[in-house]
């Protein structure tokens, strides 16, 4: 035993020899990526320290965060989903074809300045919801323009395409109710022009606008 000790202090430098030996002979990729290892040795040492610490700690509670719900529509879609629903259950007409014209609708509402259950209850007695029905007189589309007329004045080229014909007849009902001062004279002359003379015919069709205007009223959103 006493032999075995006396001679480590002579091996200590053949071992380091025999180490610098080996070193030197490892491809030079071998050594940086050895380096780096022994470099980061002291930072996992705290990283696991740190981790036994924690976790041995007693009381350690995990507080669980409430997170948001998703926003599945934004605030236009929304608009457009609600109005669609009051469209589909107030004329019964299917829901995809309701949402789709609601849209629109708000559209024309928005550019316009008139009430969309106008634009709504104008289209329904007009078309009801119709995308591309034809009058005997050339009138097209749901909000029955006709084209001849009114084609130059909404500046679309084709009014038998369902969304702009809608906005068409929006643009349309607003200029006459600029005209006229109020929407009942507008629907009138919307029906006869503004020089018609068939007041009895007029008087009526406002009285079905009138009818799907309370129908709609009893559907809020």
């Amino acid at each position: 035993m006493v032999d075995g000790v006396q001679k480590m202090p002579q091996l200590i430098p053949q071992k380091l020899k025999s180490l610098k030996d080996l070193w030197n002979h490892l491809p030079q990729t071998a050594r940086r990526v050895v380096t780096v290892h022994l470099a980061l040795l002291p930072l996992f040492a705290v990283i696991a320290l740190s981790v036994a610490n924690v976790t041995s700690h007693q009381g350690f509670e995990r507080i669980r965060f409430a997170t948001p719900a998703l926003q599945t529509l934004d605030p236009w879609h929304h608009k457009v989903e609600a109005y669609g629903q009051r469209l589909n259950g107030a004329f019964g007409i299917g829901r995809e074809v309701a949402v789709e014209f609601a849209d629109w609708i708000l559209e024309a509402s928005a550019r316009q300045n008139l009430e969309p259950d106008l634009i709504s209850s104008l289209i329904f007695t007009e078309s009801t919801f119709r995308k591309y029905v034809r009058s005997y007189a050339g009138a097209v589309g749901p909000a029955q323009v006709r084209p001849d007329m009114w084609g130059k004045f909404c500046g679309h080229n084709d009014l038998t395409d369902p969304k702009q014909n809608v906005l068409c007849g929006s643009q349309i009902l607003a200029h006459l109710r600029d005209v006229c001062g109020d929407d009942e004279c507008a629907l009138q002359a919307y029906n006869i022009g503004l020089n018609g003379d068939r007041i009895g015919a007029a008087q009526r069709y406002v009285s079905k606008v009138d009818t799907h205007l309370a129908i709609l009223a009893s559907f809020p959103l």
